[in-house]
């Protein structure tokens, strides 16, 4: 018998010793030989792996009770977030890496109705002397662990962002400071060519009229004194210088005209650039100075045997205006129509469109090219610019009537067809009646 009972103890196996990890958990020296226990392992091998994986991520995660706001757990980049390992940090109250302004606040975090928080903050580690504080996106989710409140708080170190946006934020400061230097530059500039333009066209003036009245002068002298002495003497040759000299005078005299036009509108351009033009603003009747410019250019049409339609939609709402310069802006464009209106009919019509008195003049010349309805009215250019026989103009009128439409809190713009003419539009806002 005594032999039997050694030969069972004898075929007991050895007790395996039990890890220290598994002594935490409950495992003691029989325990550990159940069959449960490889699977038990290599649940705690892979919670190891995966505590691993979170301590190589580039996020700070930290455990925190929510009751209390004590750091219970920290992994991943809190040591290169802070400075400090996560044994430094357990146990501290997690308010204590919020900068001051925060910090007042930090138990609404945890005692919020939101589940999920995000926000972007600063941390900085309260064991590290000296340290800056690193900018941080911090997202913080509330769960609930074992009847425990616990709150889950990645932090993500955005320093890189931060320095970035700083960087952007000094060049956009630095752009717009060079934009405003080259503003204020342009506008010197503008105000300079304005004002050379305004004393140049007074020094021309003077001298000009001056030249065109002697001109003037000088051909009515030589047609009705001197060339009829001298045309019952004179001979074929000199008959032919007669006709010469009388047609070199017309031309100084027209080319005189034309270049005091030019002047006078340089100088009204000038004086809108630099808002120096005074308008005597008062309540204006649209048919009212569109009749007085039919007036006062009825020889246009005349001389160039044109016709010209009136289509003014009766009781037409009143306007605040300078009547001067509305007559101006008409008289533009029906000297416009005429130039490049070899023949056929100019209709102006005037109606009322939405809350404005709108006004056009409409020709059947020779049109514009679509690229140049835009550019049309910039300085000194013409729809006509590239035909050879282009007619005479300063290349101002449409500038200077855009001018003073916008003036008129109006707009100004062209509609047309090549070939088949071309439309004129521009807008009054309707006087309000108080």
């Amino acid at each position: 018998m005594s032999s039997s009972k050694s030969s069972n103890k004898a075929a007991d196996p050895e007790p395996v010793q039990a890890t220290e990890r598994e002594k935490l958990i409950g495992l003691g020296k029989r325990s550990i030989s159940k069959s449960y226990y490889p699977e038990l392992k290599s649940r705690l091998d892979e919670l190891e792996h995966f505590r691993a994986l979170l301590d190589r991520v580039n996020d700070a995660i930290f455990v925190v009770d929510a009751d209390s706001g004590v750091i219970l757990d920290i992994s991943g980049a809190a040591d290169s977030l802070l400075g400090c390992g996560p044994d430094q940090l357990r146990g501290l109250r997690f308010k204590e890496i919020l900068p001051p302004h925060i910090r007042r606040h930090a138990d609404n975090l945890f005692h919020n109705e939101t589940k999920t928080v995000r926000m972007e903050t600063e941390f900085s580690c309260p064991l590290c002397q000296g340290t800056p504080p690193v900018p941080v996106d911090l997202t913080l989710s509330l769960v609930s662990f074992q009847e425990q409140r616990q709150a889950i708080i990645v932090a993500r170190d955005v320093s890189e962002r931060k320095r970035s946006e700083l960087a952007l934020k000094r060049s956009h400061d630095q752009l717009e400071i060079r934009v405003r230097e080259r503003t204020k530059e342009l506008d010197q500039a503008n105000r300079a060519k304005s004002e050379f333009l305004s004393t140049v066209s007074h020094e021309l003036r003077t001298p000009l009229t001056a030249v065109l009245g002697f001109a003037k002068v000088t051909r009515k002298k030589l047609i009705n004194s001197i060339f009829p002495v001298l045309d019952r003497v004179a001979d074929e040759e000199l008959r032919n210088e007669m006709e010469v000299v009388r047609k070199n005078l017309e031309i100084i005299a027209g080319e005189g005209q034309r270049l005091t036009m030019l002047i006078n509108d340089v100088l009204d351009l000038a004086k809108m650039e630099a808002n120096r033009v005074e308008y005597a603003m008062a309540p204006v009747h649209p048919e009212g100075f569109i009749n007085r410019t039919v007036e006062v250019t009825s020889s246009l049409f005349d001389d160039n045997d044109l016709a010209l339609r009136l289509d003014i939609e009766p009781d037409l709402p009143m306007v605040q205006g300078d009547m001067d310069r509305l007559m101006q802006v008409m008289v533009n464009l029906f000297s416009n129509a005429v130039k490049f209106t070899p023949h056929g009919v100019i209709t102006c019509t005037a109606s009322t469109v939405d809350d404005t008195v709108r006004i056009s003049v409409a020709d059947t010349g020779i049109g514009i090219q679509p690229e140049l309805l835009e550019s049309i009215f910039e300085e000194f250019t013409q729809a006509g610019e590239h035909l050879s026989n282009r007619p005479a103009g300063t290349g101002l009128g449409l500038t200077i009537c855009k001018h003073i439409v916008h003036e008129h809190g109006g707009h100004i713009w062209a509609e047309s067809t090549p070939g088949q003419g071309s439309k004129f539009i521009f807008t009054l806002p309707v006087l309000k009646q108080a």
